[in-house]
């Protein structure tokens, strides 16, 4: 009898299926941090919405409290959305679903075109510069042919 339990050890590879390839890899996890850190920060807004608020009215003294009311329930959607389907895209890949690679593309341009915007209007943040770097990586990975050959674009067979 074996001294250490047998869920301990490691899996043996299943003859004929290849493991996930790294850019699938590099793909899931750049996906769920991206899905993490944005539904943390919508997490952290909403629970703090009314100081939020304050300090965004605060930045802008000419502007009236509605439109930083706005600007942060914009800010709040944006990271539930973007976040939310960052996530889901990472689970799906990791399972092999097609559907989820267009996700995770969807996510990583909308999310880079979004924030680049951003910035330009804004200026650019160190959190800014976070999420392109991280949407750059997403887009890249899933451009990656080891991706697309990993995860199919037609109908799953049931074999």
């Amino acid at each position: 009898m074996s001294a250490t339990p047998s869920s301990s050890r490691p899996a043996a590879p299943v003859p004929g299926k290849p493991g996930m390839p790294a850019s699938v890899k590099v793909s899931v996890g750049v996906l769920a941090l991206l899905g993490v850190l944005l539904l943390l920060n919508a997490l952290f807004t909403a629970l703090a919405f009314d100081t939020v608020v304050d300090l965004f009215a605060d930045a802008r003294p000419g502007s009236p409290r509605s439109e930083a009311v706005q600007a942060v329930q914009v800010t709040l959607v944006q990271g539930v959305v973007f976040g939310g389907l960052g996530a889901l895209a990472a689970w799906g890949l990791a399972r092999r679903r097609g559907w989820a690679r267009l996700t995770g593309l969807a996510v990583g341009i909308g999310l880079g075109v979004v924030t680049l915007v951003g910035a330009v209007v804004a200026g650019l943040a160190p959190t800014s510069l976070l999420v392109l770097v991280l949407c750059v990586a997403a887009v890249t990975s899933l451009f990656a042919p080891t991706t697309a050959a990993w995860a199919p674009r037609g109908p799953r067979s049931r074999v």
